[in-house]
């Protein structure tokens, strides 16, 4: 969610700010064999893990799982997993690689780039953009060193809707104008909702977003009819719908109408147990992006705090707009301020929503909003993800699967898993996530189809990003 559009006007001006962020170096052209030995394995799938495991990797895959001892392979590489776990690389279910988690009164230059290769840094190996420019995105695919991404284009909004109402709220006439074709694609009728989503998917989208919320608290919303025009449009050519929604009302709006997948969960107001209930029975699946409300809530009351891996990954500069000295100095529109306060009134309803949505069974999939929502720095955020949902009350197991298998089942990215014939996507970390869902952050290697990257030059603008034996 593009929270603050800001950006939008100093865009316009000409007057971005730039940093200098931290760049990995080229795509390694050849891997080898690996053999990860004496390492528990999360799988991906199990609610436990596999014990003294020797793990093969060749040719980008996952080649053999054995117990520990049972495997002599001559010449492989070697890495000992004695403490560690070995889990499937991440999948992040919401990021903007086109945009830029900035400040609202300090819009940095987004960098897709440094983006990717920081969720790289974090463990990421697929994600899901589901909000960008579809051009830029298509073009970023065919020269990149990040995770394997798909993504939606620009959100598909009612006419006057979020976040055309956003950005008129934050921006002078005729700048507004200008901007709001920046972030969405404003439609009336079923035609214009065929053409928007044809348009989307003809420059290589795989799903469909669209905005079924209200920011400000007055901004139109989709017609129930004209919602399902979206999603018919988008179904009958075999590609999934995204929505951002808000309160529990908007979901199940969005659900009955086909959508697929919420990429925000309810954050305003109660969801009961009997809406969980349907919105199970639909099929739909949710990312909370838990962190999201809590970075905005963060900035608002001056406590804005960078963890460790942010101040690994991204410039000082750039996150000291995010200090309380700094934040203290500015203030929002009436509007936005309107609904921020909504949303900080209903920090602990959207907690038990997410429980109330584990209890019913529904999937949770692990999304961060990682760049598109201010101060969700890209790969941090996932970290803090993980970190929020298991103290809302989801078991570790759950949110692993969540971002990994389940993910893979949904976005086609991979598998998802460890075993055998799994693409070699894969994170060794140190410490037991399934018991300390912070291990998940305690990264020793990254393995991206078969190579183990070279972490500690991943955020070096020079070197060889391949670890070497």
């Amino acid at each position: 969610m593009r929270v603050f559009a800001v950006a939008s006007l100093v865009l316009l001006s000409g007057c971005l700010t730039r940093y200098s962020f931290p760049q990995l170096v080229e795509k390694p052209s050849a891997s080898e064999r690996i053999l990860i030995s004496n390492v528990a394995v999360f799988d991906g799938k199990s609610a436990t893990l596999l014990e003294h495991r020797d793990v093969l990797i060749s040719d980008g895959r996952v080649q053999a799982v054995h117990e520990t001892g049972l495997m002599r392979i001559a010449g492989a590489r070697f890495i000992d997993g004695n403490g560690k776990t070995l889990v499937p690389g991440f999948i992040d279910f919401h990021v903007h690689l086109t945009s830029s988690p900035s400040a609202p009164w300090k819009a940095a230059q987004p960098d897709p780039r440094h983006a990717g290769r920081a969720l790289l840094y974090a463990g990421i190996t697929g994600a899901q953009d589901v909000g960008g420019d579809v051009e830029e995105l298509e073009a970023l695919q065919k020269n990149w060193l990040g995770p394997d991404f798909i993504y939606a284009g620009k959100m598909i909004t009612t006419r006057d809707g979020y976040p055309v109402s956003m950005v008129r709220d934050l921006l002078p006439w005729p700048v507004d104008r200008i901007a709001e074709g920046i972030f969405a694609t404003q439609i009336s009728t079923p035609e214009e909702a065929k053409r928007a989503v044809e348009n989307s998917l003809a420059h290589g989208a795989k799903i469909i977003k669209v905005a079924v919320a209200q920011i400000p608290l007055d901004a139109p919303v989709y017609s129930p009819e004209l919602l399902k025009a979206v999603v018919d449009a988008a179904h009958a050519k075999n590609a999934k719908v995204a929505a951002h929604i808000d309160t529990a009302e908007y979901a199940l709006l969005a659900a009955r109408a086909g959508v697929d997948l919420l990429v925000h969960g309810v954050h305003l107001g109660k969801l009961t147990d009997e809406q969980a209930a349907e919105l199970k029975s639909l099929g739909t699946v949710v990312a909370p992006t838990l962190v999201v409300w809590d970075r905005i809530e963060a900035l608002i009351e001056n406590r804005f705090a960078p963890t460790p891996l942010e101040k690994e990954a991204w410039p000082s500069g750039f996150l000291h707009e995010f200090d309380p000295s700094v934040t203290s100095q500015h203030t929002l529109s009436a509007g936005l301020t309107a609904w921020i306060h909504e949303l900080q009134a209903s920090k602990a309803d959207r907690l038990e929503a997410v429980r109330v949505l584990h209890r019913a069974g529904v999937p949770l999939l692990v999304g961060a909003d990682d760049n598109g929502s201010v101060g969700c720095m890209a790969g941090a955020a996932f970290q803090e993800e993980l970190r929020q949902l298991v103290e809302a009350g989801v078991p570790n197991a759950d949110v692993l699967r969540g971002a990994t298998s389940t993910a893979a089942s949904l976005t086609g990215l991979g598998t998802g898993t460890v075993e055998v014939g799994a693409v070699a996507n894969l994170v060794l970390l140190d410490g037991d996530p399934l018991t300390d869902i912070t291990a998940t952050s305690r990264i020793v290697h990254v393995i991206k189809d078969g190579t183990v990257l070279n972490r500690s030059s991943i955020l070096q603008e020079t070197g060889d990003h391949v670890a070497k034996q």
